[in-house]
C-alpha cells in the first residue's frame, strides 16, 4: 500500500502535464502468447460499475512494473476495464463512481485483444478531480467494440460533415439513387480503376480525414452492448464519454430506422421565435417567385434543433420536436431551385436584426449547408459502403 501512496502524486503529475513520468512505454502485446504483469497500477476516474458483469470502467492511465526497467506507462486517457478480486473490492469500486481512484493488481494482455482487464486487489480514493464531459457521435458500427464515426460537438455537425461528403463526391441531390447506382459509385471510390475514379476516391478520402476516425469502444452495460449489436453494419448515434485511445458508450439506441421515422413524421408549421444562434433544421423548403419566375424569397418550415441532445431527442421522439418557420437567407439561385418543394436538412444560424433602440427589425435563418432528403439518404448509402472494413477509411 505504501508503494500505491507514493505512486498517486506521480500519476497526478502525469495527468496534469500529459507527458510520461516513467521511462519509455512498455510493449504488452509483443509476445504471441500474451503478457502477464504481476504488478500494475491504474489511476483515474471510475465512470461506472456494472454489477451484472462485476466490472468497473475507469478513465485514466495504467502502468506496469518490469523488473529490468521499473514502472512503465502502457496507456493514458483510456477507458480501462477493472474487475474486483472480491466483494469488498467490488463494493469499494461501486461506491467510488465519479470519484478518482488508484487501483493495484495484476494485468494480462493477449495479442489482438483491444481491451484488457485489470484485476483490482487494492483500491484507494484520490482527491483529484478528472473531467469527463459528455460525448456524442454519429457513425457506422463495424462491431460491438469498433466504430467509424465523427463527433457531434455542435448541433450543425451532422449536416455539415455529411454535406462535405456529398459535395466531395458529387452525390446527386435531386433523386434517390437505386441500390445498383449506390453500389457502382461506392465501388468506384473503394476500387478506382481510372483517373476519374482515382480523383473521386482521393476527394472522398480527403474529406473523410477531416472529421472521421476509427474508435475502439467499451460499453457501460449489457444494454449498451445490445444497442451496438442491433446497429452493426449500419448507421448509429453514440452517447457516452470520449477517450484518447478508446471511447465509452453509455447508450446508442438510435439507428438508421429512427432517422427514417423522424423524416417521415416531421411536418411544416409553427411560428418564428425570437431566438438566435446555431441550429439545424429538417424542414420543407418553399420558394416564392415573381411574375418572371425569379426566386425572390425562400422559407423553411419544420423541426428546429439547437443542441445535440435536442437533436437526438427529436429523432427519438419526433412529436417532441420544435416546429418553426423561418425565412431562409444565404442561398444561391441554383440551391433554392434544387431545394424548392423538398424536405431538406439545413445547418446555419438564426439571426435577429435590431435597430439602435434594440427593437427587432428582422429575423432569418442564415444557411451554411444543406442536403435534400434524397441527397441525405444517398450520402448515407454510399458512405456506408465506403467506410469500415474493406473501405477507403
Amino acid at each position: 500500500m505504501r508503494k500505491l501512496l507514493l505512486l498517486v502524486p506521480l500519476l497526478v503529475g502525469f495527468l496534469i502535464t500529459g507527458t510520461p513520468i516513467f521511462p519509455a512505454a512498455a510493449q504488452p502485446y509483443q509476445d504471441p502468447n500474451g503478457v502477464y504483469y504481476k504488478q500494475a497500477h491504474v489511476f483515474g476516474k471510475v465512470v461506472t460499475f456494472d454489477t451484472q458483469r462485476n466490472l468497473a470502467i475507469i478513465f485514466g492511465s495504467i502502468y506496469v512494473y518490469e523488473p529490468n526497467s521499473g514502472w512503465q506507462l502502457v496507456d493514458s486517457r483510456k477507458f480501462h476495464l477493472v474487475t474486483p478480486v472480491n466483494y469488498q473490492i467490488g463494493d469499494s469500486l461501486a461506491g467510488a463512481v465519479n470519484k478518482t481512484v488508484a487501483i493495484e493488481g495484476p494485468y494480462q494482455a493477449w495479442p489482438g485483444q483491444k481491451e484488457e482487464v485489470i484485476e483490482a486487489h487494492n483500491v484507494e480514493i484520490a482527491d483529484y478531480p478528472i473531467e469527463t464531459p459528455p460525448w456524442y457521435a454519429f457513425g457506422k458500427t463495424v462491431t460491438t467494440d469498433h466504430i467509424v464515426k465523427f463527433n457531434l460537438s455542435q448541433v450543425t455537425d451532422l449536416v455539415d460533415v455529411l454535406a462535405g461528403l456529398q459535395m466531395a463526391a458529387g452525390i446527386r441531390q435531386d433523386m434517390r439513387l437505386t441500390p445498383e447506382e449506390v453500389s457502382r459509385l461506392a465501388n468506384e471510390i473503394t476500387n478506382p480503376s481510372d483517373d476519374a475514379s482515382r480523383s473521386l476516391a482521393g476527394r472522398m478520402r480527403s474529406e473523410l480525414s477531416k472529421s472521421w476516425n476509427d474508435k475502439w469502444v467499451v460499453t457501460k452495460d449489457n444494454a449498451a452492448t445490445n444497442n451496438l449489436r442491433a446497429g452493426v453494419g449500419g448507421w448509429q448515434f453514440y452517447e457516452g464519454l470520449l477517450g484518447y485511445n478508446n471511447s465509452y458508450i453509455e447508450k446508442a439506441p438510435l439507428v438508421r430506422k429512427n432517422l427514417d421515422a423522424f423524416m417521415d413524421a416531421i411536418h411544416p408549421g409553427g411560428g418564428t421565435p425570437e431566438d438566435e444562434g446555431p441550429a439545424a433544421m429538417y424542414a420543407l423548403v418553399q420558394a416564392e417567385r415573381d411574375k418572371y419566375g425569379k426566386i425572390i424569397k425562400v422559407t423553411v418550415s419544420g423541426a428546429l434543433m439547437n443542441t445535440v441532445p435536442g437533436l437526438l431527442q427529436a429523432i427519438a421522439d419526433p412529436s417532441s420536436a420544435h416546429i418553426e418557420t423561418w425565412r431562409l437567407e444565404g442561398w444561391t439561385e441554383k440551391e433554392a431551385a434544387e431545394m424548392d418543394g423538398r424536405y431538406c436538412w439545413l445547418s446555419g444560424s438564426r439571426v435577429l436584426v435590431r435597430d439602435e433602440m434594440g427593437n427587432l427589425k428582422d429575423q432569418y435563418f442564415s444557411l451554411r449547408n444543406y442536403l435534400t432528403r434524397d441527397g441525405f439518404n444517398n450520402t448515407l448509402d454510399i458512405t456506408r459502403n465506403v467506410i469500415g472494413e474493406g473501405g477507403v477509411f
